[in-house]
């Protein structure tokens, strides 16, 4: 049976990210200064392995999120394709961003991920949730319950 540790996201972690040989977010994640990840990282263990992890964020208003999404997601030219993102999140409160949410290669297919969701549903059970999808993660997405936001890449759940 798969389980969800919360650990601290410091440098330890961080480092044991940059040496990961599969995990779609892992080098990235392991070079952000720490004022750009949150203060816990949720493994998702299976025995005594690291299966997967993901990677949320809290947040209390709208503003944060798209301070972010500026940020790390669209530039500058292409802001103007994401006004549902921007209208939607605006005037939203007590949230959850899901900014990392990967399982290693050799533990594809074993529904870890929706292992994962199913616990951070649980966890945040009258939250809304949002995710920037790529093309190939979105009907992770959708059998999750998640909805795209308008004509984005931005996906929503509850």
């Amino acid at each position: 049976m798969p389980a969800i540790i919360s650990k601290p996201f410091d440098q330890d972690m961080q480092t044991l990210l940059g040496e990961l040989k599969s995990g779609y977010h892992a080098g990235e994640l392991s070079k952000k200064d720490s004022s750009e990840i949150p203060k816990e990282i949720h493994l998702i263990e299976a025995g005594s392995n690291m299966v997967g992890y993901g990677v949320i964020w809290e947040y209390a208003n709208g503003k944060q999120l798209i301070h972010k999404a500026e940020k790390d997601y669209f530039s500058d030219d292409e802001k103007y394709l994401e006004k549902d993102f921007y209208i939607d999140i605006k005037n939203k409160s007590d949230f959850i961003f899901i900014e990392a949410l990967d399982v290693l290669k050799e533990y594809e297919g074993s529904g870890y991920a929706a292992f994962f969701m199913n616990w951070l549903k649980a966890k945040y059970p009258n939250k809304t949730m949002y995710v920037y999808t790529l093309d190939k993660s979105r009907n992770f997405w959708f059998k999750m319950g998640f909805e795209v936001l308008g004509s984005t890449a931005w996906m929503t759940y509850n």
